[in-house]
C-alpha cells in the first residue's frame, strides 16, 4: 500500500532472509530510513524494546512504529519501556500506517487507534474501527515482500512453490467473543470477507504470473455458507482446481456433507480444524462452541467426499495441553483421541502446543483473575513451557505435548501413509514432514530452566 501510495519501501525480512542482527543493522544502515515498522508479539516484545532503544542511540531521528496483538492489547506498556514513537493497534495496521505517513508528509488526518509520544504524554486518536474496504486493498507486492521466501520451506505445502493469501479478517465466530484463548480477537473483535471474485482474482494472478501450485489461506476461519459455494464453483470454472492445491482453517460444525464434496472438487486439500480437547469441559470453558462427540462423524464426511469425488481432502488438527483446571486423565484422553484418529486414518497430520494465555485474550484476563499465571515475563510465552499453574508438573505437560506429537505413530497409520505414496511429490512430502515433527519433538524435549 505504501509503494502504490508513491513512496520508497524496503522489505527488511531478517528472519526469513536468515540473517545475523548485525546484518539487519548493516541493512538499516544502508537504507537510511526515516520511519521503521516492526511487527511484534508476546514472546519477543522485550527483545524488540532493546532493537528499538540501540537503534534509536544510533539515529534518534529514526520514526520507529510497533503493530501486532500484543501492543494492541498493551499499547502503552511499549511506550515506558522503549523509545518506540507509534503504536498502531487493530489487525488493519495496514491501512493505518498509511493514513500515519500521509499525516507526517502531507497532514493529512489520523485515524482512530493510533497512539504517540507528545513530549511526556502518551496520547492516542481513540479506539481503533475495522471499517476499511478489503476489497479496496492492493495485491499483495510478492516481488517486494520476497515471497519465494517462504514458498519452500513451508512443512504444511505438499506441492512446491506455494504462497499465502487472506479472504478475510479474521474468524466469523464471534458467538460471546469467540475463543477465550485466540489473539486474534485483540486484533479483530469484527468479521470482514473480501468479494469471491476479489479472491479467485488474486489466486488467478498467483497462478499465472508465478507459478504456485499450492496456497494456503491464512484467515481465521475460511468463510462457509453461500460464500464458500460460489468460492468452490469459481474455483472450478476457472479450472484452477486442475491447477492448484487449496488449503483453509475450518471449525468443526461448520460444513456439511455436500460442502466437502463440493470443496474436494474445487481442489481443496489441507483443512486446519482446531480440536484443542478431548474434554468437552475444556472446549465449552474456550467458548469453542463445538461437540467433541461429533468430530469423528465429521471427519469421516470429509474421507467420505474424498471417495465418491476423487478428491484429496486431508484434516489436520490442533491440539492443547495445559489447561489450570486440566486433569493428567484428561490431558491422555486428548493424545488417546488423536491417536485412534490417526489409526482410523481421519486426520493426516497434527499440530501440538502448550495453551499460552496471550495479553488481550478472555483466558488471559481469567488467569489474572484467579491468579492463575506463574510468571509475567514476556520472554516465556513461547508455548515451549506452561506459564499458568495447572494440575500437573511442568515436565508431565511438556511430555504430553510430545506424545501428541507421536500419536501418529501406529502400525496401520504408518501402512497408510506407505501405500498412499504415488509420485516423488508423495516422497518429498512425507520426508519434510518428518522433519518437522522432529522439531517440534525437540522443541520439547530441551531442558526447561
Amino acid at each position: 500500500m505504501l509503494k502504490k501510495g508513491g513512496y520508497e519501501v524496503a522489505w527488511l525480512d531478517g528472519i526469513a532472509e536468515e540473517w545475523s542482527f548485525n546484518q539487519w543493522l548493516e541493512k538499516i544502515k544502508e537504507e537510511k530510513p526515516d520511519l521503521l515498522v516492526m511487527e511484534t508479539k508476546t514472546p519477543v516484545v522485550k527483545r524488540h524494546w532493546k532493537i528499538i532503544n540501540k537503534l534509536k542511540i544510533k539515529n534518534s531521528k529514526l520514526k520507529i512504529i510497533l503493530v501486532g496483538d500484543h501492543v494492541t492489547a498493551l499499547p502503552e506498556e511499549s511506550f515506558k519501556n522503549s523509545s518506540v514513537d507509534y503504536v498502531l493497534t487493530g489487525g488493519d495496521y495496514d491501512f493505518l500506517l498509511l493514513n500515519l505517513v500521509n499525516h507526517l508528509t502531507k497532514g493529512e488526518k489520523l485515524e482512530p487507534g493510533i497512539f504517540y509520544r507528545d513530549g511526556k504524554k502518551i496520547k492516542n486518536t481513540g479506539k481503533f474501527q475495522l471499517n476499511h474496504n478489503l476489497n479496496k486493498l492492493p495485491p499483495i507486492d510478492r516481488e517486494l515482500t520476497k515471497w519465494q521466501l517462504y514458498a519452500y520451506q513451508n512443512g504444511n505445502y505438499k506441492y512446491l512453490p506455494g504462497t499465502y493469501i487472506m479472504a478475510g479478517r479474521d474468524c466469523w465466530w464471534r458467538k460471546n467473543g469467540g475463543c477465550t484463548f485466540c489473539s486474534w480477537t485483540t486484533l479483530y473483535p469484527t468479521w470482514r470477507v473480501r468479494g469471491v471474485e476479489n479472491v479467485l482474482d488474486e489466486i488467478g494472478q498467483l497462478i499465472k504470473k508465478y507459478g504456485v501450485r499450492e496456497i494456503m489461506d491464512d484467515t481465521g476461519t475460511f468463510p462457509v455458507g453461500e460464500w464458500l459455494r460460489q468460492f468452490c464453483r469459481g474455483m472450478i470454472k476457472r479450472g484452477y482446481n486442475k491447477k492448484i492445491n487449496f488449503d483453509c482453517n475450518m471449525r468443526f460444525g461448520a460444513l456439511k456433507k455436500d460442502d466437502y464434496c463440493l470443496m474436494a472438487k474445487a481442489g481443496f486439500r489441507f483443512l486446519l480444524y482446531g480440536l484443542e480437547s478431548a474434554s468437552q469441559k475444556t472446549i465449552d470453558r474456550l467458548n469453542k462452541g463445538t461437540k467433541v462427540d461429533e468430530i469423528e462423524k465429521e471427519l469421516m464426511m470429509a474421507k467420505q467426499a474424498n471417495k465418491e469425488t476423487g478428491g484429496h481432502l486431508e484434516p489436520h488438527v490442533t491440539c492443547m495441553v495445559g489447561f489450570p483446571w486440566e486433569t493428567k486423565e484428561e490431558a491422555k484422553e486428548t493424545v488417546a483421541m488423536t491417536k485412534g484418529l490417526f489409526e482410523k486414518g481421519l486426520i493426516d497430520t497434527l499440530q501440538a502446543t502448550i495453551v499460552t494465555p496471550y495479553p488481550g485474550t478472555k483466558l488471559f484476563s481469567e488467569c489474572q483473575k484467579n491468579n492463575w499465571l506463574k510468571t509475567e515475563n514476556w520472554d516465556d510465552y513461547d508455548m515451549s513451557r506452561p506459564v499458568m499453574k495447572t494440575k500437573m508438573k511442568d515436565s508431565e505437560v511438556i511430555a504430553l505435548a510430545r506424545s501428541l506429537y507421536t500419536s501418529f505413530a501406529t502400525p496401520k497409520f504408518i501402512l497408510r501413509k506407505i501405500a498412499s505414496i504415488r509420485n516423488w511429490e508423495d516422497v518429498k512430502f512425507v520426508l519434510r514432514a518428518g522433519k518437522k515433527v522432529l522439531g517440534h519433538l525437540l522443541d520439547f524435549g530441551r531442558e526447561q530452566t
